[in-house]
């Protein structure tokens, strides 16, 4: 029965860890969307700026996280732990979808925020502490 899960589990969060990954690399094409519905109808040269900075963190620190996820697929120090794969699952699932509504419909860029903490963020904490699990406390032999 377990081989059967992870039959399932392992590809459907690869494939959702990939296409949460590339709405998120995608969103800089509409970057400018998205700092126009987040700002006022005629911002400051400084006020722009520092939109602009702030987008660009929260989409450096997404990217971050996905390199944990990746970590954690490539190498397989998580892929057999069903519930780190259902959490994978469902976050990747719900920020893909929420990336990709962002990219559609020009959201604020402060979103981005909120997707980050949400969708990104566990889903890396989770990988860095299978890693130090398996790693430096040898609570799992990999």
């Amino acid at each position: 029965m377990g081989g059967r899960i992870l039959e399932v589990l392992i590809p459907t969060r690869f494939v959702l860890t990939t296409g949460h990954l590339v709405a998120t690399m995608m969103i800089v094409y509409t970057k400018k969307q998205n700092l126009d519905a987040g700002l006022p109808v005629d911002p400051s040269k400084s006020r722009y700026d520092s939109a602009k900075a702030e987008f660009h963190l929260a989409y450096v620190l997404s990217l971050v996280c996905f390199v944990f996820d990746m970590i954690g697929i490539f190498c397989g120090t998580s892929i057999f732990f069903v519930k780190a794969n259902v959490l994978q699952i469902a976050c990747h699932f719900v920020g893909g979808v929420l990336v990709a509504s962002m990219i559609e419909q020009a959201w604020q860029y402060q979103y981005l925020w909120l997707i980050f903490a949400f969708c990104n963020v566990p889903t890396a904490v989770l990988e860095i502490i299978i890693l130090i699990m398996i790693f430096c406390l040898n609570v799992y032999i990999y």
